[in-house]
């Protein structure tokens, strides 16, 4: 199901293409995740699980200037987008997902509340079988736009050998036997991003072209030259909804 590193980052070339952008902001649809409430504010739908993510950004010390900088970039994209149900990714929140875990219906029905101290342990024991082998080089080569109702900036490998490492991390997790009865499953290959926005409200055509417009003009922009992100840590996580993923000190984590 993975794909191998060509055509990773072919993939990648290909989000960031003007033309897909502006295909993908014609099929945007909205998220879901966000409600906005009596009084105008956007608030999290709940939505439980798991994930192993990368550390958010302000417990992130070896990126928290590309963090910074990415924030700016962010920034100057929203006040490109005048039009309602953009709403923005909790600046707590930011970061890059290693491997899906648990969410939704499959974490209710297979370990919430009775088994979960039962799935962290199976992950510390397999962390403590995969050697570490060092930082992973990666980078932003620029954003764009997932038709499910996403904005996000697009992460790929500086070389084949810190996207094979990676890979070499995902496989461990989705072939391990106690892991599979506890309903971890790999659905999807790698997808490396970094959620900015979430669409939240149906858009028109002119706010579609507008949307294209503005994420083509930041990539120009912003994007000359690749922002350098590393990749330290794999750290367990839970998240009750999308605005925050949070973890307890003694939760697993992995050291690459």
């Amino acid at each position: 199901m993975e794909m191998n590193c060509g055509d990773y980052l072919k993939q990648v070339e290909n989000e960031l293409r003007a033309e897909t952008i502006r295909e993908s902001a014609n099929q945007v649809k909205t998220l879901g995740k966000f409600q906005e409430s009596s009084d105008g504010l956007w608030e999290p739908v709940p939505y439980s699980g798991y994930t192993l993510v990368t550390p958010t950004f302000l417990d992130d010390c070896e990126n928290l200037d590309f963090y910074r900088l990415l924030s700016n970039i962010r920034e100057e994209l929203f006040w490109n987008l005048l039009f309602p149900g953009i709403v923005w990714a909790p600046t707590i929140a930011l970061h890059m997902t290693i491997g899906r875990l648990l969410s939704g219906d499959i974490f209710a029905s297979h370990i919430s509340n009775s088994r979960e101290e039962e799935f962290l342990l199976a992950l510390s024991q397999l962390f403590s079988q995969i050697a570490s082998s060092g930082t992973l080089n990666y980078e932003v080569k620029g954003l764009s736009i997932f038709p499910q109702g996403v904005i996000a900036a697009i992460v790929s490998p500086v070389t084949e050998e810190d996207y094979r490492r990676l890979q070499v991390c995902r496989d461990y997790l989705y072939t391990d036997k106690v892991l599979k009865k506890l309903g971890v499953e790999r659905k999807r290959s790698f997808h490396g991003h970094i959620t900015l926005f979430y669409i939240e409200e149906e858009l028109s055509g002119k706010d579609r072209k507008m949307l294209a417009d503005a994420v083509i003009d930041i990539n120009k922009s912003f994007f000359s030259h690749p922002l350098p992100f590393s990749l330290t840590r794999a750290e367990v996580r839970k998240f009750n909804d999308f605005s925050e993923f949070y973890r307890q000190d003694h939760w697993p984590v992995y050291m690459l």
